[in-house]
C-alpha cells in the first residue's frame, strides 16, 4: 500500500492539474506520482462537484434559481481555469476547419478561437444552464456532482488507452493504464456521486440513463477525433469532459 504522503501528493497534483485550487508545493512532484494522477480524476471531480453543488445551494437561497445556476457555472469555470472549455473550443475549431490531421492539430494549437469553437462553447454552456434551470434545486445539485465526477472519469479512462499524441502537452506522461488502483478509485468516486444523488431523491434509473448517455456522447466524440487525428490531445480530452458533463445533465433532465 502506498504511503499516506504519496496518496495525498497524488491527489494534490491531480487537483492542481484539473483546477486552479492552490494546494501543495513544489516538493510533492515526482515523475512517478505525476504518472498516477489520472487515478484521482474521478475523486477530483467529486470535490469540484460538491463545491459546485454547495455554491448553487447557497446562491439559490438568496437569488432566483436561474441566476444561481449561471453564477455557479461561471464560478466553476474560474475554479477550473476554463481548462475544459478551452479544450472544447480549440478541438471543435480543429475538427471543423482542418482537412488533414496535421492541419487539424495546427488549428488546435492556435491560441485564437474561431467561429466553430465559439458556437460549440456557447451551445454547451447554454445546454448545461437550461438543464439545471429546469431541474428542482436538489436534482440540480446532484446533477452537478454526477456530471463533474463522471466526465472526469471519462477523461481518465480515455487517457488509460494510451492514445495520447503529443510528446509535449497536458497529457504527457499520463497515458498509461489505470490499473486496479485507478479503476477502484474511479468506481468509488462514481458510487459516491450516485449515493449523493440517492440522498437527493434522484431515481437510480435516471442516474444510470444519464451516465449511459454521457458515456455514449463522449465515446462518439473520441471515436470521431481519433479517426481524424489518429489519437488524443489535451484539447480533445478536455472537449470529451465538456461533452460528457453536458450529456449527463441532459440525461437527468429528461426524467424531470
Amino acid at each position: 500500500m502506498a504511503p499516506l504522503r504519496d496518496i495525498a501528493a497524488e491527489f494534490a497534483l491531480a487537483l492542481q492539474f484539473l483546477s486552479r485550487v492552490p494546494i501543495g508545493g513544489g516538493d510533492i512532484y515526482s515523475p512517478e506520482r505525476w504518472a498516477r494522477i489520472p487515478c484521482w480524476f474521478g475523486m477530483v471531480g467529486l470535490v469540484l462537484g460538491l463545491l459546485a453543488a454547495g455554491f448553487l445551494w447557497i446562491g439559490a437561497a438568496v437569488l432566483p434559481h436561474s441566476v444561481a445556476v449561471v453564477l455557479t457555472l461561471g464560478v466553476m469555470a474560474l475554479v477550473t481555469g476554463g481548462l475544459h472549455e478551452d479544450g472544447l473550443a480549440d478541438s471543435v475549431d480543429g475538427m471543423g476547419g482542418g482537412r488533414t490531421p496535421d492541419r487539424t492539430l495546427e488549428i488546435m494549437r492556435d491560441s485564437h478561437i474561431g467561429s466553430y469553437g465559439v458556437l460549440a462553447l456557447v451551445m454547451a454552456l447554454l445546454l448545461q444552464a437550461a438543464c439545471l434551470v429546469h431541474m428542482p434545486l436538489a436534482w440540480a445539485m446532484g446533477a452537478l456532482v454526477l456530471a463533474h465526477v463522471f466526465s472526469r472519469s471519462v477523461m481518465a479512462l480515455a487517457l488509460g488507452q494510451g492514445r495520447y499524441l503529443r510528446p509535449r502537452g497536458a497529457g504527457t506522461g499520463l497515458d498509461r493504464p489505470l490499473g486496479a488502483k485507478g479503476m477502484a478509485l474511479t468506481l468509488t468516486a462514481i458510487l459516491c456521486a450516485t449515493g449523493f444523488g440517492f440522498m437527493l431523491a434522484i431515481p437510480a434509473v435516471a442516474m444510470v440513463l444519464a451516465m449511459l448517455i454521457s458515456a455514449g456522447a463522449a465515446g462518439l466524440w473520441l471515436h470521431l477525433t481519433r479517426r481524424k487525428i489518429q489519437g488524443d490531445t489535451g484539447d480533445t480530452l478536455g472537449a470529451a469532459q465538456m461533452i460528457a458533463a453536458t450529456a449527463c445533465m441532459i440525461g437527468l433532465v429528461a426524467w424531470v
